[in-house]
C-alpha cells in the first residue's frame, strides 16, 4: 500500500494529521526503508528502532541524512511528531544544517502525546462538525429519498442546473448512524463562463447509456479503474488507463471492457444534491461547499478508519484516496472556514422550502418531520 496508508494506528493517524497542517511536505521515518514519501509503495513489515542495535540504529540515521539531503537547508522548519528515539539519529544532521526542529512529543508519554495531538487536531470540534455535516445531509438524503442511483439516472430526470454533488455508498452501515458514508463531493461550472450542468458532470462518471465512457473526461472514473485493476489481477493491466486528454479508437476499444466495469461500479451508488444557483467561477458558492465538504470528510476520515475494509477505494495507489476515504485529491485535509455548516444549513432549508434550520444548531427535527410526512413513514 502507498506509506501513508499502510499505518493505522490512533498515534500515527493523529501525527500524520498534524504534520499535514504543519507544513508543505510531509514524509514518514520508517525504522526499515528510511525516509518515505506518502505516496511510497511499501509492504506491511514489523520493525522499530527500537529492536536495532545502537549500531544499527547510527547506521538508519545516517541513511535518513543522506536521503535529507535535498530537502533540508537553513530555511527549513522541521516538525517531527515522533519520539526521540527516531529524533535523535538525525537531530545532529538537522540541526548542523541550520533547520529549525520542532519536536512537540519528545518527552512525552504515550497518552501525553494522544492528548496533547487532540488538542493541536482540534479533534473534539472536528468529531463534532463532522457530527453535525452529517444530520444536514441526512435532510437532503431523506428529500430525495435515499438519493438516486447512478445507473438509472439520466437526463430526463429533474435536476437543478446548478449544485453540489454528494455520492454515497451503503456498505458499512450508517455513518453516524443517519445516513450512508459519503465517497464523493463534486461540483461543476468552476471555470468563469462555463456552462455545464450538474448533469453534464454526473453523466461523465455515470457514463453512456450503453454501459461505456470515457475515464479521460472523468477523474472520479479514472480512479475507479485504477482501484479495479490493482485490486482484480484477472483484470487486463492497461498501461494506456489515464494517458492524455484523448486516445485513438484503438487504444479505446482495448479499454471498452474496463470502462464498462466501471460503469457498472460508479452505477451501483447513489447520488443526492444540493442545489446552488449562482454564477460559473471560481469563487462560487458551489466551489466554497465542494471544497470545504471536502476538508472536513477528508479530516474526520483521517481520524477514523473506515469500517469497511473491502472498500474499493482502499486500492488505489493513491494515498489521498485510502486514507481520505473519498474518491477525491483537490482540497483534501484542507481546514474547512468556520462559517461553512451555518452557510450550508441556511442552503439546505433554502432548498427545502423551509428554513428550520437555525444557524448553529445540528437538529433538523421540522425539515426531518417534513420528509416523514412528504413520503410517509414506510419509507
Amino acid at each position: 500500500m502507498p506509506a501513508a496508508a499502510l499505518y493505522t494506528s490512533p498515534l500515527y493517524r493523529k501525527s500524520l494529521l498534524a504534520a499535514l497542517d504543519a507544513g508543505k511536505r510531509t514524509y514518514i521515518l520508517s525504522a526499515k526503508h528510511g525516509l518515505l514519501s506518502c505516496s511510497d509503495i511499501i509492504d506491511p513489515y514489523d520493525v522499530t528502532l527500537k529492536t536495532l542495535s545502537r549500531a544499527a540504529r547510527l547506521d538508519w540515521g545516517q541513511r535518513v541524512s543522506a536521503q535529507l539531503e535535498s530537502i533540508v537547508d537553513h530555511k527549513t522548519v522541521a516538525s517531527v511528531f515522533c519520539g526521540e528515539e527516531y529524533l535523535a539519529p538525525i537531530r545532529g544532521f538537522l540541526e548542523g544544517r541550520a533547520a529549525t526542529v520542532e519536536a512537540p512529543l519528545v518527552g512525552r508519554s504515550l497518552g501525553q502525546r494522544l492528548q496533547d495531538l487532540a488538542a493541536v487536531n482540534h479533534e473534539v470540534e472536528l468529531a463534532d462538525n463532522a457530527r453535525r455535516f452529517y444530520r444536514l445531509m441526512r435532510a437532503l438524503w431523506l428529500a430525495q429519498d435515499g438519493g438516486r442511483l447512478l445507473s438509472e439516472s439520466s437526463g430526463r430526470l429533474s435536476w437543478p442546473t446548478r449544485g453540489v454533488y454528494f455520492i454515497t455508498e451503503s456498505p458499512g452501515g450508517l455513518t453516524h448512524g443517519v445516513m450512508p458514508r459519503i465517497v464523493r463531493v463534486g461540483t461543476h461550472a468552476v471555470s468563469a463562463g462555463s456552462r455545464t450542468t450538474l448533469w453534464d458532470r454526473l453523466s461523465t462518471h455515470r457514463g453512456t447509456g450503453s454501459g461505456l465512457g470515457s475515464h479521460r473526461s472523468s477523474i472520479f472514473r479514472s480512479h475507479v479503474g485504477r482501484a479495479l485493476m490493482r485490486r482484480h489481477q484477472d483484470i487486463d493491466q492497461l498501461e494506456s488507463w489515464g494517458i492524455g486528454q484523448s486516445a485513438p479508437r484503438i487504444t479505446r476499444d482495448g479499454e471498452a471492457k474496463l470502462e464498462k466495469l466501471v460503469s457498472e461500479t460508479i452505477g451501483r451508488l447513489r447520488v443526492i444534491w444540493l442545489e446552488v444557483p449562482d454564477d460559473a467561477g471560481p469563487t462560487s458558492e458551489r466551489a466554497y461547499f465542494e471544497r470545504n465538504s471536502i476538508g472536513l470528510l477528508s479530516r474526520a476520515n483521517l481520524l477514523s478508519p473506515l469500517k469497511d475494509r473491502d472498500w474499493l477505494g482502499r486500492s488505489s495507489l493513491d494515498w489521498r484516496i485510502c486514507v481520505s476515504g473519498l474518491w477525491n485529491l483537490n482540497h483534501i485535509f484542507s481546514k474547512p472556514d468556520p462559517d461553512f455548516l451555518d452557510r450550508l444549513s441556511n442552503q439546505i432549508a433554502a432548498m427545502l422550502g423551509e428554513r428550520a434550520v437555525e444557524a448553529g444548531k445540528s437538529r433538523l427535527t421540522s425539515v426531518i418531520k417534513k420528509q416523514f410526512d412528504l413520503f410517509g413513514e414506510g419509507r
